[in-house]
């Protein structure tokens, strides 16, 4: 039998009492389960793990890395997440010269709030279980993760603004500097490299427009000054073609306003320069437009009184110097003021008109005595067939049939005809037996013409015979001239091929004599040429 005393049985303790006053549920409710202000502790034993609190949930979701859903092991939202912020990231990346668009980032805002939202619910339906689920964080963990990657989005949005805008400000200036390069091949003149000009200043223009809150945009004003400056160049006409281009409708920018309020004096400046310059047929064109275009611009205005004073110089020069080349060029200022539509500017070539027959007779003559005969028979010719009524067209006329006659026999050209003819003492008829029309001009002592009409009745005489001279004749056609006695030369012809303005006949003419065909002229071989021939007029007694 065994001796040993079993234990002593103890007794259970009591429960201990709730505090006086405080009822047994109030006691209850202060446990750490059913707390939700008390701060959790890490589960212990049996202790069931602690609930995500939904505003925690929602801020960590808002981070963009799906942080809620990894707080509650929400695995497959957390994939969601991932894959939002993800596509985000590869739209952005690489960063361009343009950024994304910002629907792209509205959307992906509106995602974020959208897994916000849904984080938080979920936590709360997660609290409101008997059995909770156990979480990453603690709450007061979750918490201080949840108020420091708050931040991530934004911080990562601003990163990405100002990074892509420094590459497009580097985009930009590799777009400015290679258009600034590309005007360097550009020469002298623009109109060659209009379409180089016009890429520049596109780029130019775009990038201003488009990226006007740019270093790039504040550097276009000084690269289009640049521009215009070189496309006018040095040259006050080649800056004409520049202004009238960039002056065109099609042209966008401040620089259409300023080719337009300068391209007035442009086509004055070219315009005047050419016509001082005496290049007529490049200033028409650039006056006329300026006339037309632009008339109610200073430059219009003051062209009559410029173009005045330079007709003036013209004609002064004219009436100092009296040479060939004053005569030519106030010639020429007749016919250029007065193909002028204003009014103002062709009254001008009236002045230079009146100035113009006295200019021409001066250079006749300088060039007759120069021995210039067939320049001289041109400009006489000129001056009778424009101005038949000048003051000394009478004179004119007897030089030009001086020139002609010289032009055959230059000693005719010794002598300048006189301006005052003596008296006539010699009376001569002249018969044309020849059935084509017959004249003779003749220079000495007294210049003039002599022209009879065809013999109808006559034939051509056979070589070596002549008709014979009478008094006076019914039927053959004849002239009568008093002139001065002294020696003259003759040329006489018919209008078969043309020398200095008269003929030598293609057959000798039953008339007493023929000029011979001008040097380097050929025709029908005359059967007996004869030159100008010398024929002496006897004096009277007492004549002059």
């Amino acid at each position: 039998m065994s001796t040993d005393t079993a234990p002593a049985a103890t007794p259970p303790e009591e429960p201990t009492d709730a505090p006086a006053g405080m009822p047994e549920t109030a006691a209850a409710a202060q446990t750490p389960e059913t707390v939700d202000d008390a701060e959790p502790t890490e589960p212990t034993g049996g202790e069931p793990a602690p609930s995500a609190r939904p505003l925690t949930a929602a801020l960590l979701n808002l981070s963009g890395f799906g942080l809620g859903y990894l707080h509650l092991r929400a695995w497959a939202r957390l994939v969601v997440a991932l894959a939002a912020t993800a596509a985000l990231v590869w739209l952005a990346l690489p960063i361009g010269r343009e950024p994304i668009d910002a629907w792209w980032a509205v959307g992906y805002v509106g995602a974020l709030v959208l897994f916000a939202l849904d984080a938080a619910l979920l936590a709360r339906r997660r609290m409101r279980r008997e059995v909770r689920r156990p979480t990453v964080w603690t709450p007061g963990a979750a918490r201080r993760v949840a108020w420091a990657t708050l931040a991530v989005v934004p911080l990562l949005g601003a990163a990405y603004v100002v990074t892509q805008h420094e590459v497009l400000e580097q985009y930009l200036a590799y777009d400015l500097d290679q258009a600034e390069e590309s005007l360097e091949s550009t020469g002298t003149a623009f109109p060659p490299y209009e379409k180089v000009y016009d890429a520049a200043y596109a780029t130019y223009v775009r990038t201003a427009a488009e990226h006007s809150r740019t270093r790039a945009a504040d550097r276009v004003p000084g690269l289009i000054d640049d521009l215009y400056a070189q496309a006018k160049g040095t040259d006050i006409c080649n800056a004409v073609a520049a202004q009238r281009h960039f002056a065109k409708p099609g042209t966008t920018g401040a620089l259409r306003d300023v080719a337009r309020s300068e391209l007035p004096g442009g086509l004055h400046d070219c315009g005047l320069r050419s016509t001082e310059r005496g290049v007529l047929a490049s200033a028409r064109p650039m006056l006329t437009e300026l006339l037309k275009d632009h008339p109610a611009s200073d430059p219009a205005q003051d062209l009559p009184k410029e173009l005045a004073a330079w007709r003036d110089d013209l004609i002064r020069n004219l009436t100092s110097k009296g040479g060939c080349t004053d005569t030519t060029l106030v010639t020429a200022s007749t016919g250029f003021l007065g193909g002028f539509d204003a009014g103002k500017v062709s009254a001008l070539a009236d002045k230079a008109r009146t100035e113009v027959p006295a200019g021409l007779l001066t250079c006749g003559v300088t060039q007759f005595e120069d021995r210039q005969y067939t320049a001289a028979h041109e400009n006489l010719d000129a001056l009778l067939d424009t101005y038949p009524r000048a003051k000394d067209a009478d004179y004119a006329e007897r030089l030009r049939i001086a020139t002609g006659i010289a032009q055959l026999e230059p000693s005719a050209g010794v002598g300048l005809p006189a301006r005052a003819e003596p008296e006539g003492t010699v009376t001569i008829t002249v018969f044309n037996h020849s059935p084509d029309p017959f004249e003779m001009v003749y220079t000495g002592p007294a210049t003039g013409v002599i022209a009879i009409d065809a013999c109808d009745g006559c034939v051509y005489y056979a070589e070596g015979d002549e008709p014979e001279c009478t008094s006076y004749s019914l039927t053959i056609p004849s002239t009568t001239v008093t002139i001065p006695a002294g020696d003259y030369r003759t040329a006489v012809g018919r209008k078969a091929w043309c020398a200095a303005g008269w003929t030598a006949a293609s057959r000798r003419p039953n008339s007493r004599r023929t000029a011979p065909p001008a040097s380097g002229q050929r025709g029908p071989e005359p059967r007996r040429p004869l030159p100008g021939r010398r024929i002496q007029f006897p004096r009277r007694p007492g004549s002059g």
